[in-house]
């Protein structure tokens, strides 16, 4: 059996409960980094604003690794833990922490060493922010593997809390850093010290305490396959999020791909809101495939979610965004309302797709993360060709997943056609 500690979550009232405590702290997370983006927004101009926004980007492009590494910890250690053998979750835990460590240290020295380069094709005012970010890289990339572990074993109050730290160092030391003179590099030093905390933070939390029951373990092969799976959805997040703000920076001029920056940041709260969903769907619908059963309605009722995260967003964007973007950065961000409506729904269209592919990637099938990525690719084609002014690029994405919730759509309701026609065939006498 296992122990208390590893034991799934069976009450339907447990785990929503502990969605809602993970989603209300990543909403006080992003809020926090909205307040702070904000911020950088009012005391530093459009082009630096862009930089700092640049960092953000460029880390979140390594998302592919860091939600790689946490979505495999997940899937393995919940099923390990419905099996009885969390011992194997426990290894396999291990080694995906040193590779998270060498993936981080290869992937800052990139940074690093590349820093001249990436601000000379990003135009940016210094190389420092890029060498910077590096030293946080290793820490964010091994604290994804402590989340994945969290994550698995349905405790989502320490997960709920590391998101909550997170942020709140974040903004404490950017908000100082920046006042002290710091600027791009301080708000950048602040970004890269919020992983080193909440490193310390997740390791304490998923640190197992007690000897666990061992099975036959985990194969690596088994290990590698699902984490070349998961990449596929993962590439694809990476272009369908990042894409814009990488060609805005690079076609637009510095002052417009500033105020675009402050547009792109509700696409960034509806995208985490909702992943706050994912997180909880994900290892639910993988332990429950170990068990041989399936949760009915589950995933009707996360898209439900979704939706509702993204109207909320759009609509508040909608009545509200634009004249608090002015009244708190200045007029070079006004009449912004429409746009950043309009980006909260793209987004929210994106994260239904994200959604789908998500729940049926826990249950080791990939075709809807193909369907993704090509989604992705499509809209990144758009990009490059719809570049001239803030509405193409908005454009551009909400053509590109608008056609791939229709073809989701479409597919399963062609699916439901042939599974009740087929089940009337069999009863019929």
């Amino acid at each position: 059996m296992t122990s208390s500690r590893t034991g799934p979550v069976t009450s339907g009232r447990q785990l929503a409960g502990g969605g809602v405590v993970l989603a209300a702290a990543m909403m006080v997370a992003n809020g926090a980094n909205y307040l702070l983006s904000l911020f950088l927004g009012r005391v530093l101009t459009p082009a630096e604003f862009s930089d700092a926004n640049l960092m953000v980007t460029t880390l979140f492009s390594l998302t592919s690794i860091a939600l790689c590494l946490q979505l495999v910890a997940s899937r393995f250690i919940a099923r390990s833990d419905a099996r009885g053998v969390p011992g194997d979750g426990d290894a396999l835990a291990r080694r995906l922490r040193r590779l998270a460590l060498l993936a981080g240290l290869v992937s800052g020295a990139v940074l690093a060493l590349g820093s001249p380069w990436w601000s000379a094709l990003f135009q940016t005012a210094s190389p420092w922010p890029f060498a910077i970010l590096a030293l946080g890289v290793p820490f964010w990339l091994v604290q994804a593997v402590e989340r994945g572990v969290l994550q698995a074993r349905l405790r989502f109050a320490p997960l709920a809390l590391s998101f909550v730290v997170e942020a709140g160092v974040r903004i404490g030391l950017g908000v100082a850093f920046v006042l002290l003179g710091g600027g791009v590099p301080g708000a950048t030093a602040a970004l890269s010290a919020s992983f080193v905390v909440t490193f310390a933070v997740v390791r304490v939390a998923a640190r197992v305490r007690e000897p666990h029951p061992t099975g036959p373990g985990i194969k690596p092969a088994e290990v590698r396959a699902y984490a070349a799976s998961v990449s596929v959805l993962l590439i694809a997040q990476i272009i369908a999020n990042n894409s814009d703000i990488f060609v805005a920076k690079a076609f637009l001029t510095p002052t417009a791909a500033g105020v675009y920056a402050a547009v792109a940041l509700i696409g960034r709260a509806v995208f985490f809101l909702t992943w706050s969903v994912v997180t909880v769907v994900f290892p639910v619908a993988a332990r429950q495939q170990a068990a041989g059963r399936e949760v009915p309605g589950m995933l009707p009722k996360a898209i439900a979610a979704v939706v509702g995260i993204g109207l909320l967003c759009a609509a508040a964007s909608l009545w509200v965004g634009g004249p608090v973007l002015e009244a708190v950065l200045g007029p070079a961000y006004a009449g912004l309302s429409v746009p950043m409506a309009c980006y909260a729904g793209a987004t929210t269209l994106f994260a239904i797709g994200n959604l789908v592919a998500a729940h049926r990637l826990s249950q080791a099938r990939t075709t809807e993360s193909w369907f993704l990525l090509g989604a992705a690719l499509l809209q990144m084609v758009l990009l490059l060709a719809w570049h001239q002014d803030m509405a193409s690029l908005i454009a551009a994405q909400a053509v590109a997943m608008g056609a791939l919730v229709a073809f989701l759509a479409g597919r399963a309701l062609v699916h439901r056609a042939r599974t009740f026609s087929r089940t009337r065939q069999e009863a019929a006498p």
